[in-house]
């Protein structure tokens, strides 16, 4: 039986790979120029890469920390995932310059579809942590 932590990076890669045959299969429909899919595919690497690292440090700081510095740790992750977004975006619009709009939408949806397996992954790792609360009171 695979760990909860081995079912999340699992599921990160299929998501991953997913969205990345999505991309590279109809990105030259939605936009006319390869820079934006060359984009997106970089975006899908840094939260791919980042959602990793949220994972082993949630993970290694979870045996220590109490629940609510684990709350605050994590919201804290998340905030610097919105400023790296926000950098990130920034750069592809002063350097590449080609088809923001449709980069940035695309870009946001990404975001929002991590966002949501991140809150998938919190809400399991609460459940984990009730059972063991209530199996340590019995």
């Amino acid at each position: 039986m695979l760990s909860h932590k081995n079912k999340y990076i699992l599921y990160l890669v299929l998501i991953n790979g997913l969205l990345a045959i999505l991309l590279f299969g109809y990105g030259k429909v939605i936009f006319e120029n390869i820079h934006p899919v060359l984009g997106i595919a970089a975006a899908m690497t840094m939260f791919f890469l980042f959602e990793i690292f949220v994972m082993f440090i949630i993970e290694k700081k979870s045996k220590i920390l109490t629940s609510r510095k684990l709350v605050n740790l994590f919201f804290g992750l998340k905030a610097g995932k919105i400023v790296l977004s926000l950098v990130f975006m920034a750069v592809y619009a002063f350097t590449v310059k080609i088809e923001f709009k449709p980069f940035l939408g695309a870009f946001i949806v990404l975001y929002f579809i991590f966002l949501l397996f991140d809150t998938f992954y919190l809400l399991g790792r609460e459940k984990g942590f009730k059972k063991k609360q209530v199996k340590n009171e019995l």
